[in-house]
């Protein structure tokens, strides 16, 4: 079971090789670094992977290819739009956009970030009212007095809930508001 659940993590984490075999051979390191860059790796430690990948079948990656390639990528990732859908997905975004575009990119995946960060406010709140809603259905019917002192636990902490939800769910549309704002100006 350990080893099922080790290949799926690698597999989840795009594969274990930062590239094939077949990559290694064909070469195409532009298109590499392109797919790199696209995807916001970082520069370095993405290269390294794929050196470490290929010199298992003795082929040493062209550098300057896959640099400008990457570059290439770069170019294609480092934008608001891109950071907003970064932010909005819960992505990590690893400071690897240059100076230049660094700012515009970074307020924009703020922006997405804040969302999805306010999204999963709500989700665990709707997961503690689950969780509580369960429990007193549970002891629903339950005449001992420390589960109907529970019970009355329970109804205000649902309540409680409730007005929190509420609360949460009006920053979450002011910043959709601001998400819809925002790319108005795009």
């Amino acid at each position: 079971m350990r080893l099922l659940t080790i290949l799926l993590t690698c597999a989840a984490l795009t594969g274990c090789a930062s590239v094939t075999k077949e990559e290694c051979i064909a070469g195409d390191w532009a298109a590499i670094g392109a797919r790199d860059g696209t995807a916001g790796r970082v520069g370095d430690t993405q290269f390294a992977r794929h050196t470490d990948a290929c010199a298992k079948v003795q082929v040493t990656p062209d550098r300057s290819a896959w640099a400008r390639g990457y570059a290439q990528g770069l170019a294609q990732y480092c934008t608001p739009s891109s950071g907003l859908t970064e932010g909005l997905a819960g992505r990590t975004y690893r400071g690897v956009c240059p100076q230049a575009s660094q700012a515009s990119f970074q307020r924009a995946y703020d922006l997405g970030r804040d969302v999805y960060d306010q999204k999963q406010v709500i989700a665990q709140i709707d997961h503690e009212s689950s969780t509580l809603r369960s429990r007193a259905a549970q002891i629903a019917a339950a005449t001992d007095p420390a589960l109907v002192n529970e019970r009355v636990s329970i109804e205000s902490d649902l309540l409680h809930l409730r007005l929190m939800r509420i609360s949460e769910q009006a920053k979450l549309a002011r910043l959709e508001r601001d998400v819809a704002a925002f790319r108005a100006g795009l």
